[in-house]
């Protein structure tokens, strides 16, 4: 199954020449909660798990052994009746869609005319042929969603009665069928011309009435929907967390700790993922926050280690450098050009240290407290004992 986000979608048309029924008017805003859906339609082979676990009877046009069609485990089952369809579904732990969750599933949410865009293409889609195909046959069909053969191979049950949207012209036609007399079915079928595979258009089938090019698929609900985006924010940030801390923590004996907490932390992202995963949407973020907190915990100790002998370091350098500084003052007056030679260059070496001092580049800093401090200890002895 795939998820269809929560949100509107445009529904309907208000003036496409394909709707012969006129019955796709008016073109409005519907605002649908999230929900599940089948990736590809019921299968044979679906259906005859189903039969085996329940001892439901085989769909009309099987064979009278009650097997499944030769070669055709992957085609979609047809000849079943809405309540067969819903029969599948609740062993499913699921329902049938309705209309309007099979329009935006089809279609998105701009309105397309067929699932991937609004120029037919018969590469994409079982439309106008004498037979169904495998579910996976149009790998490029797919809806906005991902989910595939929506637009012909079989017509779908939904779950909606068939009626006239609100505010829609007068249709004597359309009225004969409402009023709870048939289901709305969607989608198209093999046999099937390309206006009626369009993610818009409407049929209808009495629930007693199976066909051999009408199957359906199931749609569940999403418990918790509020916390999805939720913990996808916070699986993300986790990552982002994880990524950061593997930059300061390395493979040295000094960051074992820190290594060890970065390894529970992923640990507990994997919870999250697999929560996820299996729609506990609350308990992933809750997770997936905790591994966050783990993975900053991880990187803090890794940075405070570097700190402690950064800051060793900087004790280390400011002591050198002060030395220079003091044994500078304590040259005398007096020097002969090659000792002010050497006391200038220490000087400099002062100068220059203290520069990279300022910037954090303690180990140039002490290089050249280093090299003030031997020119000093030039100049004493040319000084002499």
């Amino acid at each position: 199954m795939v998820l269809v986000p929560a949100g509107p979608f445009i529904m309907g048309n208000n003036n496409d020449f394909y709707d012969n029924d006129n019955d796709e008017k008016p073109q409005h805003t519907v605002d649908l909660p999230a929900f599940f859906v089948d990736r590809y339609p019921v299968t044979n082979q679906d259906y005859q798990a189903f039969m085996a676990a329940t001892g439901h009877a085989p769909p009309r046009y099987w064979p009278a052994s009650g097997g499944m069609p030769p070669g055709k485990a992957d085609h979609p089952v047809v000849g079943v009746t809405f309540a067969d369809a819903t029969a599948y579904a609740h062993w499913k732990g699921r329902r049938l869609l309705t209309e309007e969750e099979w329009e935006k599933t089809a279609r998105g949410t701009a309105g397309l005319r067929w699932p991937w865009g609004s120029v037919f293409d018969e590469r994409k889609a079982n439309v106008g042929t004498d037979t169904t195909t495998p579910v996976h046959a149009h790998p490029d069909g797919a809806s906005p969603y991902g989910v595939f053969e929506m637009a012909g191979n079989v017509w779908e049950w939904t779950d909606t009665w068939y009626e006239l949207y609100p505010g829609s012209p007068p249709n004597r036609t359309v009225q004969r069928f409402t009023g709870g007399k048939v289901k709305v079915v969607r989608g198209g079928s093999y046999s099937s011309d390309i206006g009626s595979a369009r993610g818009a258009d409407r049929g209808n089938k009495k629930i007693d009435e199976p066909g051999p090019s009408l199957g359906f698929r199931t749609a569940q609900d999403v418990p918790g929907y509020e916390s999805y985006a939720a913990a996808l924010k916070a699986r993300s940030a986790a990552r982002e967390a994880q990524a950061a801390a593997a930059l300061d923590i390395t493979e040295y004996a000094e960051h074992e700790p820190a290594r060890a907490l970065a390894a529970g932390a992923a640990r507990t992202l994997q919870q999250a993922d697999g929560a996820f995963d299996g729609r506990d949407f609350a308990a992933s973020e809750r997770q997936a926050g905790e591994a966050r907190t783990q993975f900053d915990a991880a990187r803090e100790k890794a940075l405070d280690y570097k700190r402690q002998v950064m800051a060793k370091k900087a004790a280390d350098t400011e002591e050198q450098l002060v030395r220079l500084e003091t044994a500078l003052k304590a040259v005398p007056d007096g020097l002969s050009p090659e000792q002010q030679a050497l006391k200038t260059d220490a000087e400099d070496n002062l100068r220059r240290g203290r520069e990279f001092f300022d910037e954090g580049g303690w180990g140039f800093a002490g290089m050249h407290a280093f090299i003030g401090l031997r020119q000093l200890e030039n100049l004493r002895k040319l000084a002499g004992p």
